[in-house]
C-alpha cells in the first residue's frame, strides 16, 4: 500500500468536472485519472501486465506479457460484482477512459453488460474508496497478475518536503499480485511509479 497525494488531480477533476457533464453525460469522477496512472505504469512494469500459465502435459509453467492493456473495472452492484473491461486502455485518453467507464457502469446498472464487455481483461482497477474504504486486500481475478485500488479520498495535515504543514487530500492505494508471475521487487516499483504519476497530474492538463 502507498499513500497519494492526489490534491493536484482532484483539482483538475473539480476544474473539469461540469463542463465534462454537459459534454458527455456522464460524471467525471477520480477513476478514469487512476487508470491512465494506472496504464502508464503497466508500460513501466509490462510483468504486472502478465499471467501465469501452469505446467500441462506438453509444457511447462510459463509467464505470458500481454500485448494488450484491457482494464477490468469492478462495479458492486446490490446483488453482485462485475468486472467489465476497458479494451486497449493504453490507447485512450482521459477522457476516452471517462466516458469509456461511464458506458460500462452505466450498462452494469442496467444489467445489459455481455459476454464481450466482461471478458479479455488483462489486470484490473478498484474503486473501493466510493464505500468510504481506506485499505483493503483485493482479490486478484484468474488469469491476472494484479489488482489495484482507489480508495477514500481524504483531507490531512501533511508535512511537504519543505518541513512546512499543509492540508491536503490524500488516498491510499492497495495492490495485490500473484508471486508466481511477479515478486515484490516489481510490484512494489509499479506502485511507487502509480504513485509519482497521480502526484504529477494537474491542476492544469488537456483531458
Amino acid at each position: 500500500m502507498v499513500e497519494i497525494d492526489v490534491s493536484d488531480v482532484w483539482s483538475w477533476r473539480v476544474r473539469e468536472k461540469d463542463r465534462f457533464e454537459r459534454e458527455t453525460g456522464y460524471k467525471l469522477t477520480l477513476l478514469p485519472f487512476f487508470i491512465r496512472a494506472v496504464v502508464q505504469s503497466l508500460a513501466a512494469f509490462p510483468l504486472m501486465n502478465a499471467r501465469f500459465a501452469p505446467a500441462s502435459e506438453s509444457s511447462p509453467p510459463s509467464i505470458y506479457v500481454n500485448d494488450q492493456v484491457n482494464i477490468g473495472v469492478a462495479i458492486g452492484l446490490p446483488t453482485n460484482l462485475v468486472v467489465p473491461v476497458i479494451k486497449h486502455a493504453d490507447k485512450l485518453s482521459v477522457k476516452g477512459l471517462a466516458v469509456a467507464a461511464g458506458e460500462l457502469i452505466d450498462k452494469a446498472r442496467k444489467g445489459k453488460l455481455g459476454v464481450d464487455d466482461l471478458a479479455g481483461g488483462t489486470f484490473t482497477v478498484n474503486n473501493n474508496g466510493a464505500n468510504g474504504s481506506w485499505a483493503s486486500a483485493p482479490i486478484i481475478n484468474a488469469g491476472q497478475a494484479g489488482i489495484v485500488t482507489m480508495e477514500a479520498v481524504v483531507k490531512k495535515l501533511v508535512v511537504r518536503d519543505d518541513d512546512t504543514l499543509a492540508i491536503r487530500r490524500m488516498m491510499n492505494s492497495c495492490l495485490s499480485l500473484d508471486h508466481r508471475v511477479v515478486d515484490g521487487y516489481v510490484a512494489s516499483g509499479f506502485l511507487a511509479d502509480l504513485k509519482r504519476r497521480l502526484e504529477a497530474m494537474g491542476p492544469q492538463g488537456e483531458l
